[in-house]
């Protein structure tokens, strides 16, 4: 078993996962440290699937890297004893407290118990940006959760794992949700059904589908040129005083976003910080 690792700068973290992703077609499991300035994303893989992963890597790593999406991308491919490689990948999910009376815990930690009062996500890991662990994520929720309101309309604006929809349904509120990932949208149906719950739709979109209903809360845990490119349709489907949450955002692009929701129409509310990452509470006037 062959482990391809692709070491960014931190704040490059979910690009790099994406990319890592996309060109080996497996799960990815993340390192990053709080404060660290490097971040640490890989896949195991098979020898050939390994070899095939590094030749189609190589190109697209030079090409981020010249065009501005990463800044750095250093690329290495080591060994893994094949009985060990499962247990490498899990250790990187532990149960998780993603907020207040909320834990996030993977399949295979059957024996958690959590506190008196509190919801419990189970979730198979697939990226790790889904799970919970990442900083944008937890903004995200935390942010969320402060707003939404049981019978709530919340659309989850590109759902990946589908953590925020499932935190939004165990508060009560009628979650929506699309990614443009058809990948994602089946481990987002696969995870809410793990937990017994089922969403009013989960689809394969680029952007809000014309038959969801206007949000009272949208979040939206996506790059900034990603968010930038969506402000519009984000903005005309939100009900007047609704809120849209917003992470993802570095300090290189938090200017540019926050013009093109001004753009939009929406009105700033707050920004909320985690290490090297941005989070935005907006209303729509």
């Amino acid at each position: 078993m062959r482990r391809v690792t692709l070491e960014v700068a931190a704040d490059d973290a979910g690009r790099a996962a994406a990319l890592l992703a996309g060109a080996s077609g497996a799960l990815v499991a993340a390192d990053h440290r709080e404060g660290a300035r490097t971040a640490a994303v890989s896949v195991y893989l098979k020898e050939s699937a390994a070899a095939k992963t590094m030749r189609r890597l190589r190109p697209l790593i030079a090409a981020h890297v010249r065009d501005g999406v990463l800044r750095r991308g250093a690329l290495r491919e080591t060994t893994v004893a094949a009985a060990d490689w499962a247990d490498e990948w899990k250790k990187y999910h532990g149960p998780l407290r993603l907020a207040h009376h909320l834990y996030v815990v993977p399949t295979w930690h059957t024996s958690f118990k959590a506190p008196s009062g509190s919801e419990v996500l189970t979730l198979d890991p697939g990226m790790a940006f889904g799970t919970g662990r990442h900083p944008t994520t937890q903004l995200a929720v935390r942010l969320m959760l402060e707003r939404v309101r049981p019978g709530d309309v919340v659309v989850d604006a590109g759902c990946g794992s589908g953590v925020l929809a499932l935190a939004a349904i165990v508060r009560g509120a009628r979650s929506f949700a699309f990614d443009a990932d058809a990948v994602a949208v089946r481990v987002a149906l696969d995870n809410l059904s793990r937990n017994g719950v089922r969403a009013e739709a989960i689809v394969h979109a680029n952007q809000i589908p014309k038959r969801f209903p206007l949000a009272d809360l949208i979040v939206a845990n996506i790059d900034a040129p990603a968010l930038a490119g969506l402000a519009k349709s984000l903005a005309a489907n939100l009900k007047r005083g609704a809120a849209l949450i917003s992470s993802g955002v570095t300090a290189r692009n938090r200017l540019e976003l926050l013009a093109a929701f001004a753009l939009a129409g929406l009105r700033f509310c707050s920004e909320h910080r985690q290490g090297v990452w941005f989070a935005y509470v907006h209303e729509k006037p």
